[in-house]
């Protein structure tokens, strides 16, 4: 008997390494409590919760990465970005159904929208080209846009010390009147995420793509598109002002930011595709990459928060924060991945 236990103990464990699932073999039990094990099933049930930003060493941190599925990271290396890897996380979040199945995750925000009445009169039927139209219309009306330094201080101010703004790119909080001047570590300008060189007219105004960040991380990215950069060492690792070391890569005609921007610059770019028409490509190494970010890299706090000040202070929303559907349904069918990352046949 003891024999048999031995031997369906190590089954078990094969099994469970296969699945990337926590097992003692030493105990010959699962080290996860929340795994249950029958004769007939094996439930796993994991759960990931996105941080809050933390700002413990004058840092914010708010990025949570969605794991796409082994499919389409498959996918992903024969497309158009073949020479780059998406890497997904591992933990699986808590998911509703969404878009034509697919797996939604709940959402982590606490923080509600200030306009929760702003899309009544979008149908919930609408889809493509008439759902962006529809949104378009929508988003364009009493606008108010400004490059005033007291809207950037308002939309991006930290969660947790409300006398500072969280920079995009270092991720580090800098007191709301550290105004760029020359060449002063930990001061900050106002980033573009969409270059200035590419676009004209109101979209040089717009807070909803215009960030808080560190003014040399900034100067850094330059008008280079977002994209994957395949070798990341201390060569292509950006740093800022005050010569610290980010987690955001420069080389090869790309900027790769941090974790926590991917989908911030993502749903940024889709918003100015929706609402001015530039094209997504001309700040992104592929459509499908903004696509895929913006889906991998969910909304937070961070992101609600500046959707309301922009909303307060300039009069509109951007709907890709407020509903990850409208982001499947509007741009899920631009290729085999996002179809897949949506649930889509």
């Amino acid at each position: 008997m003891k024999n048999y236990q031995t031997i369906s103990i190590i089954f078990l464990s094969l099994m469970l390494s296969a699945c990337d699932f926590p097992f003692d073999s030493s105990s010959g039990f699962l080290s996860d409590s929340s795994i249950e094990v029958s004769e007939s099933s094996l439930i796993a049930e994991t759960s990931s919760l996105d941080s809050s930003i933390v700002s413990s060493d004058n840092t914010d941190s708010s990025s949570s990465a969605l794991p796409l599925s082994s499919s389409v990271e498959a996918s992903i290396l024969s497309s158009e970005i073949s020479s780059s890897v998406i890497q997904s996380s591992s933990s699986v979040m808590p998911s509703d159904s969404s878009v034509g199945g697919s797996s939604a995750p709940v959402s982590l925000i606490t923080i509600p929208s200030n306009a929760p009445a702003y899309y009544q009169n979008i149908s919930p039927t609408a889809t493509g080209e008439a759902l962006k139209n529809a949104l378009d219309l929508l988003i364009s009306s009493n606008i108010d846009v400004g490059y005033d330094w007291w809207r950037y201080e308002s939309a991006d101010e930290s969660l947790t010390e409300t006398n500072k703004v969280i920079t995009i790119y270092p991720r580090r909080n800098y007191l709301k009147t550290a105004h760029v001047s020359g060449n002063t570590a930990a001061t900050w300008n106002r980033e573009h995420t969409y270059p200035q060189s590419k676009i004209s007219g109101a979209a040089l105004d717009d807070n909803h793509h215009i960030f808080a960040d560190d003014w040399k991380t900034n100067s850094t990215r330059s008008n280079y598109r977002f994209g994957i950069v395949t070798t990341k060492n201390s060569s292509t690792q950006v740093k800022d002002s005050s010569n610290l070391v980010t987690d955001n890569y420069v080389a090869g005609g790309f900027f790769e930011p941090n974790d926590a921007a991917k989908g911030e610059v993502a749903r940024a770019t889709l918003y100015l595709n929706t609402l001015y028409g530039y094209a997504i490509d001309g700040n992104f190494q592929s459509n499908e990459l903004a696509i895929l970010w913006a889906l991998q890299y969910p909304p937070t706090n961070r992101d609600m928060q500046r959707n309301n000040r922009v909303y307060s202070n300039q009069g509109n929303r951007n709907p890709y924060i407020d509903n990850r559907d409208y982001i499947c349904k509007v741009y899920g069918l631009t290729s085999l991945n996002t179809r897949l990352a949506c649930g889509l046949s």
